[in-house]
């Protein structure tokens, strides 16, 4: 009945309604706030409040203020080519040009004391403080162990994702521009020495990296997008109008989605982060194309059955109405389960893509039948709809060569159903069997690489490459273990002639520990320097230095020791080896620190919690997914056994996907491969598993049509015949959407765009047409024994043979 009203609507007043989406879209993006006001940026902001390394992070930061950076910039000044390393004029070139050249662009003044350097207004400045190889007591730390390297380090104030660390970078990236090719006898503007390399790194430099390629891969996803959904609809449909209509439809309900969920965001009712605009669109432009082509596929016939286009139109909606919602409902309902999950970035895109997808499905059952009405005949030009002269009333829709080309294979392999459902079922079975098995070995097997998300021609990338060439890999995230030792004043120490011996002790047992740790050197009050020589700097000096970096008089309990790992502090091995620190550091406090309490933050704590986070976000939204769109499914079908066997498919053809995407990235880069994004599994699970369905869903309410003329047998091959063709059109469609996430420099949207692409097309290939029609004519021909009988057939002698009047399977 809503459906019905809503035909007689659009088919009746296509003005009136197409006049109000045009209010709304105008409205909205009017009202909307710019979308980089309101998004937020990173992985580590996300985490719940309550994860160990965030309350770390706090204690740390409330501890140590003038030591907890927000980010840095590290230039990387190296010279590779020569044995001994860097020569003098590389150090006159750091001293003469690079620091005083720093100062002046980021406006600088030399401070009065001693260890620091202010800005000239500390307000407005990022920067916190300068140093370098020349900084006093530590600035031998600044150079590497070999002599081919030296650090000039920028610290923040700015957070690492700070938007406003960008143009910081750029000034310094101009000014060493500037410095390249100089022709002048003044050493202050001297030129870079030949054959000195300079490289960016540091967390502000990833950070805007991350930023600017997220950005750029949005950009381009979106473009894409448009184009591949474009050129699609003409090379299928070959109707520059036909093609229109969708890609306008979805356009509207793009926007109007991205300007309704920027203004709640604006609002405080949302949250959104950087690079979800890109998961909404292609989710929009997807699913919306198929919806309106399942429309205007049954618009389609009942022109061709002589319908006039009113009466066409609102036929159309009252048929498919109710199986668009339910499509549309069970995807919104399924990637919404993910509004339960602990990590923020998960819930934030379950809330934007359902809602998303519901603005979508509103658009498809509106605003394309109303440009449809307006059209006229003139929609399917240049195959312009010939009048039927047998009645007069209506006119018949040419169909166009691609469709009856498809038309043509699924006669042919519906014939095939009939004659050998086992070959036909067995061979989709054990074609996809080896990847799913492949798929549930390595579905842990995945990155948690901040850097190794970036193309490898990002700056940040390129720095750190050179950083860990010629520093211990841990100096860029050390585990900052914070000790709180009650009725302890770590900050009184400096008088005393030697380093707490507890401390002392203390580090001594996790260093003894160090290869099972993955600990190479500590920073702390026993050893400020982490074993390194920097020369002949007096041991109260240091000492001094010590309890000014590891100790404080407004915490005088907590003290701090940085624990510098010998991996990339980035990679899966790292975090395992974080879990056992945290295991086991406990444990070898010596017994006169008894009761001391141990906090453990920095990036790898931060990475440690986010896997556990994500992967117990990964059983409970998996399950909840499953569990939602079973449930819809036996509301919809009415029969759970054939619930269980539609949930069985789209799971046997995740696990597919994820085997064939893990072998073919591993197979770009066998040595570098370090796994899939950590993103991918969860993504592709959600999303596909609730796409997938919508397909059978179809399908089966097509099926429940054709059974009551041709029998529960061949109402199976009549329905596969005429929802073949517009079902593989949208899963062409559906995947090369998809496949417009790969347009962007981003490893981890690369995969998933990959995985969901090659998923879609699993289902509509395979799933769909083969795996599932099959099943069902066994089932129906009483082919499956007890299997069968519980859906009401007996077992037949003739497997071609109608069922006559047994319940369909469906």
């Amino acid at each position: 009945m809503l459906f019905r009203q809503l035909g007689h609507i659009t088919s009746r007043r296509p003005s009136v309604v197409i006049g109000i989406w045009i209010v709304l879209l105008i409205a909205t993006i009017q009202q909307a706030p710019t979308w980089e006001s309101v998004v937020e940026n990173g992985e580590f902001a996300f985490l719940p409040r309550d994860s160990p390394s965030v309350i770390a992070e706090t204690l740390f930061r409330e501890t140590f203020p003038d030591h907890s950076v927000s980010s840095s910039v590290v230039l990387v000044l190296r010279r590779e080519a020569r044995r001994e390393g860097l020569l003098e004029e590389d150090y006159e070139f750091i001293r003469q040009v690079v620091v005083p050249g720093l100062r002046q662009t980021i406006g600088f003044l030399e401070g009065e004391d001693e260890h620091e350097e202010d800005s000239k207004d500390a307000d407005q400045s990022l920067v916190r403080k300068l140093s370098w190889r020349e900084t006093p007591h530590i600035g031998q730390l600044y150079d590497s162990p070999d002599g081919k390297a030296s650090l000039v380090v920028l610290e923040l104030k700015s957070e690492f994702l700070d938007q406003g660390n960008a143009a910081l970078i750029a000034d310094v990236e101009r000014f060493l521009r500037e410095r390249r090719h100089i022709a002048t006898s003044d050493p202050t503007q001297m030129s870079i020495p030949q054959g000195l390399d300079i490289a960016f790194s540091g967390t502000a430099t990833f950070g805007r990296d991350i930023i600017r390629e997220a950005k750029n891969s949005a950009e381009s996803t979106e473009t894409w997008t448009v184009i591949l959904v474009v050129f699609l609809l003409l090379i299928m449909y070959r109707a520059p109008l036909l093609a229109v209509i969708p890609l306008l439809t979805v356009a509207v309900a793009g926007a109007v989605s991205i300007s309704l969920l920027s203004i709640a965001a604006d609002l405080g009712w949302v949250r959104l982060f950087n690079g979800i605009e890109a998961y909404v669109t292609v989710l929009v432009y997807g699913a919306g194309v198929d919806y309106c082509l399942f429309l205007i596929a049954r618009y389609r016939e009942e022109l061709e059955a002589g319908a006039n286009i009113e009466d066409a139109i609102c036929v159309a909606l009252t048929r498919v109405g109710s199986a668009l919602a339910a499509s549309a409902g069970t995807t919104m309902c399924g990637i919404g389960m993910m509004w339960f999950a602990e990590f923020g970035k998960f819930q934030q895109a379950g809330i934007a893509i359902a809602f998303g997808l519901l603005m979508t499905l509103c658009a498809a059952l509106t605003l394309t039948p109303a440009i449809l009405r307006l059209s006229g005949r003139w929609a399917f030009w240049p195959s312009v709809p010939a009048q039927r002269p047998a009645t007069g009333a209506g006119w018949v829709a040419r169909p166009d060569k691609f469709s009856r080309l498809l038309a043509i294979g699924w006669k042919r392999i519906g014939r095939l159903h009939l004659r050998r459902p086992w070959m036909m079922w067995l061979s989709s079975i054990l074609g996809m069997l080896p990847f799913s098995i492949l798929g549930l070995v390595f579905f842990g097997h995945l990155s948690y690489g901040l850097i190794s998300e970036l193309p490898d021609t990002a700056p940040c990338v390129q720095g750190a490459a050179a950083l860990q060439a010629h520093f211990p890999a841990g100096e860029v995230a050390p585990v900052r273990a914070l000790v709180d030792l009650p009725l302890r004043n770590f900050a009184k120490l400096e008088k005393k002639p030697g380093p707490p011996q507890d401390i002392v002790d203390f580090t001594e047992n996790i260093l003894a520990h160090g290869d099972e740790l993955g600990i190479q050197a500590i920073r702390s009050l026993a050893d400020a320097t982490g074993g390194r020589d920097i020369g002949r700097i007096p041991a109260q000096v240091i000492r001094m230095r010590a309890v000014k970096d590891f100790a404080t008089e407004e915490y005088p309990t907590i003290t701090r020791l940085d624990l510098i790992s010998t991996r990339d502090p980035f990679t899966r091995s790292s975090i395992q080896e974080f879990h056992n620190v945290r295991e086991e550091i406990p444990e070898l406090l010596p017994e006169s620190m008894s009761g001391a309490t141990i906090h453990l933050a920095g990036e790898t704590a931060n990475l440690s919690d986010l896997k556990e986070v994500t992967d117990r976000d990964q059983v409970r939204v998996n399950g909840l997914v499953t569990l939602v769109v079973f449930i819809i499914l036996w509301i919809l079908l009415k029969k759970p056994g054939l619930c269980s066997y539609l949930m069985f498919t789209v799971l046997f053809s995740y696990l597919a996907t994820l085997g064939c995407t893990f072998i073919f990235f591993w197979a770009l880069d066998p040595s570098g491969f370090s796994g899939l994004d950590w993103k991918v599994p969860m993504f592709l699970f959600t999303i596909l598993i609730a796409v997938g369905e919508d397909y059978n869903i179809f399908l089966l309410t097509r099926i429940e049509e054709e059974k009551l003329v041709h029998g529960p047998v061949e109402g199976i091959t009549v329905a596969l015949d005429r929802t073949g063709s517009i079902i593989s059109s949208c899963g062409i469609i559906m995947a090369g959407t998809f496949s417009s996430l790969m347009a962007g420099s981003l490893v981890g949207m690369d995969q998933l765009g990959f995985a969901l692409a090659l998923g879609v097309l699993f289902d509509t290939f395979l799933i769909r047409p083969i795996m599932v029609p099959s099943f069902l004519i066994l089932l129906a021909q009483g082919k499956l024994g007890i299997f069968s009988r519980l859906a009401g057939y007996a077992p037949e002698e003739s497997s071609g043979d109608n069922a006559g009047t047994a319940e369909s399977a469906v």
